[in-house]
């Protein structure tokens, strides 16, 4: 199996994988709350979404987006 290629997201500081986004430096979730894009599946394994490798951890102004769109 070959490993992916990973970056390291300037939001939240996660690693994700860089093929899973369109964003330069975002990982999917915060580049989906952050400017609309597409919303991973993720199913999370040993603390890792297995699709786009996001550990979970949001940023602040991320968790308060995420708040915010729940509390609609």
């Amino acid at each position: 199996m070959m490993k992916q290629a990973t970056k390291e997201c300037v939001e939240c500081g996660s690693d994700y994988y860089s093929n899973t986004t369109e964003m330069a430096s975002l990982c999917p979730e915060c580049a989906h709350y952050l400017y609309g894009y597409p919303k991973c599946d993720h199913q999370f394994e040993n603390g890792r979404c297995t699709n786009c490798f996001w550990n979970g951890k949001s940023s602040a102004y991320v968790q308060k987006l995420k708040k915010d769109s729940n509390d609609q």
